[in-house]
C-alpha cells in the first residue's frame, strides 16, 4: 500500500537531510544557538501536546488539535522570522509560538476556555514574544486574508515587516485562499503563506479534495512564486522560508511554500482516524519523524548529547507543569465578557443581547422581547 495520498506521490521536494539525518547537500547557514533553539522548541511543543491530550481526557480541555509529526513546519518557518514580524497561525502551529517563547500558560488557559480578557488580567506579568502572533485561528483560511491585508498595510506604509500565515492542504480549496493570494500577487504584499500538506483534510485524502498535482502549483494562477519542500526536514523548511522572507522584506512580493508532511495523530480529539486510514501508512511515516531526524543530525554534528537531551526534556516537562498550574489559577470568566471589545462603543443590538443573556442566566425566558422596550 502506498503511504501517499496525493495525485502525484513523488519525493520531488527540496530536502537537506535524508530520513536518517544525514545531510545530502550543504546545510543552510544556521548558528549553533539557533539549532539548539529549534531542538528546544521540538521537545517543548511535544510536551505541550502530550499534556494537552491528558487534560482533554480529564475534561479540563474540551478539544485539542496536536502538531505531532508536523513540528518541523512551524519551527522551521518561525525561525526564519525576525522580531517585529507578524504571524497568523491556526491551531496546528503551537510550535511556532513556542519557538518565540510565547506563554505556555496563556496557551493552556485558552484551551481551558478562559476569555482572553480574563487571561490577560491574570497572566499579564509574562512577556510577549518578539514576533507578533495573532490569536490562533480555527475558521479555515480567514487568517490568510487577514495576513495579506496586514502585509499590504505594511507595504503601503513603507515598513519592512514580513507577515506569515498558515493553511492546511484542505484549506487551499477555500475561496479565501485564492482571494488572498490574488491580492498578495497584485499588490506585491510581503506575505509568506505556508501550506501544511499533511496528506489528510480531516478524513479526506489529498487526491479526493484536489486534482492539482501539487499544492504549490496553485500559486501559479495568481502570479505568486512557489516552492515545495520536505516538511519533516526542519533545515529544508528553514532554508526555503528564509529565502521567501528575505524576498518579501526586499520588496519582491509574496511566496507560497508547500511543506509535505504527515498528520501522525487524529485531526483533533473529536476525530477517530482508524476508521479512514490504514495502520501501515502511519507506520511508514513514523519512520520519518522530524524530531528523530533532526536529533540524529545534531548528535552527528556534536551539538547535542545524552546529557543535553535529558536536560531539555526535563526542563520542558517542568515548564509545561508550571504553565498548567498557572492556567488553572485563572478564574472563570463572567459570561458577559464575551461582548467585550467586539465593537467600538455600545450598540442597541449589544445592549439587547446582554439583556437576553442576563435573563437566561437568571432562569427566565430571554426570547420575549423583540423591540428592546421590554428589557429597559
Amino acid at each position: 500500500m502506498s503511504y501517499w495520498t496525493e495525485v502525484r506521490p513523488r519525493e520531488d521536494f527540496y530536502r537537506v537531510l535524508d530520513p536518517d539525518g544525514s545531510p545530502i547537500r550543504d546545510p543552510p547557514d544556521v548558528d549553533e544557538g539557533t539549532l539548539r533553539r529549534m531542538y528546544w522548541a521540538f521537545v517543548r511543543s511535544r510536551a505541550f501536546d502530550e499534556k494537552a491530550l491528558r487534560l482533554q481526557r480529564r475534561g479540563e480541555i474540551s478539544i485539542h488539535a496536536a502538531s505531532v509529526g508536523e513540528e518541523a513546519v512551524p519551527i522551521g518557518t518561525a525561525a526564519a522570522l525576525e522580531p517585529g514580524d507578524w504571524c497568523f497561525p491556526t491551531y496546528r502551529q503551537t510550535a511556532a509560538m513556542v519557538y518565540w517563547d510565547a506563554s505556555l500558560a496563556k496557551a493552556f488557559a485558552g484551551l481551558m476556555g478562559t476569555e482572553p480578557e480574563t487571561t490577560a488580567e491574570h497572566l499579564d506579568e509574562e512577556g510577549e514574544p518578539a514576533v507578533n502572533f495573532s490569536p490562533p485561528y480555527v475558521p479555515l483560511t480567514v487568517n490568510v486574508t487577514n495576513a495579506v491585508g496586514s502585509a499590504m498595510a505594511d507595504r503601503f506604509n513603507d515598513r519592512d515587516t514580513v507577515t506569515m500565515s498558515y493553511v492546511g492542504d484542505g484549506s487551499t480549496s477555500e475561496g479565501d485562499f485564492h482571494e488572498a493570494l490574488n491580492f498578495a500577487g497584485v499588490f506585491e504584499a510581503p506575505a509568506v503563506t505556508i501550506c501544511h500538506n499533511n496528506q489528510w483534510a480531516i478524513s479526506v485524502p489529498t487526491h479526493r479534495q484536489t486534482a492539482a498535482e501539487t499544492f504549490a502549483q496553485k500559486a501559479e494562477a495568481h502570479g505568486v512564486p512557489h516552492d515545495r519542500v520536505d516538511g519533516n526536514d526542519v533545515l529544508a523548511v528553514y532554508e526555503k522560508t528564509r529565502e521567501a522572507v528575505d524576498r518579501a522584506r526586499g520588496g519582491e512580493g509574496p511566496t507560497l511554500l508547500e511543506c509535505v508532511t504527515y498528520r501522525m495523530v487524529d485531526h483533533n480529539t473529536a476525530d477517530e482516524d482508524s476508521v479512514y486510514r490504514d495502520e501501515t501508512e502511519l507506520e511508514r511515516w513514523a519512520e520519518l519523524d522530524p524530531v528523530d531526524r533532526f536529533e540524529a543530525y545534531l548528535r552527528a554534528e556534536g551539538v547535542l548529547d545524552d546529557e543535553a537531551a535529558s536536560r531539555v526534556a526535563e526542563e520542558a516537562e517542568a515548564a509545561v507543569d508550571e504553565a498548567v498550574a498557572a492556567a488553572r489559577a485563572v478564574p472563570e470568566s463572567d459570561p458577559q465578557r464575551m461582548f467585550d471589545h467586539h465593537l467600538h462603543g455600545e450598540s442597541w443590538t449589544e445592549r439587547h443581547q446582554r439583556a437576553e443573556l442576563r435573563r437566561e442566566l437568571a432562569g427566565e425566558n430571554p426570547f420575549v422581547d423583540f423591540d428592546g422596550e421590554g428589557f429597559e
